[in-house]
């Protein structure tokens, strides 16, 4: 199973003893913002995860799939 974003992010900024704070200071985003980003109510567009990524020194990667696999979405034709 993998590890969810927004817990993938809060991991890595403790280990760095950073504060959302100070992590969203640095990632040019705003608290409130890190601590929607890091309890998955929100998903960040995809420059503002990098600038978070690029602080904590961690690489973003997407994974597309069929629709059919295991953990995938499908959607009913129609």
């Amino acid at each position: 199973m993998h590890e969810s974003i927004g817990a993938a992010i809060r991991r890595a900024r403790r280990a760095r003893g950073l504060t959302q704070t100070a992590l969203a200071e640095r990632a040019g985003l705003t608290q409130p913002a890190v601590s929607l980003l890091e309890s998955g109510a929100r998903v960040p567009p995809l420059p503002a995860l990098e600038r978070v990524a690029d602080v904590l020194g961690l690489r973003v990667t997407i994974t597309v799939e069929p629709a059919d696999t295991p953990g995938g979405v499908s959607r009913a034709a129609g």
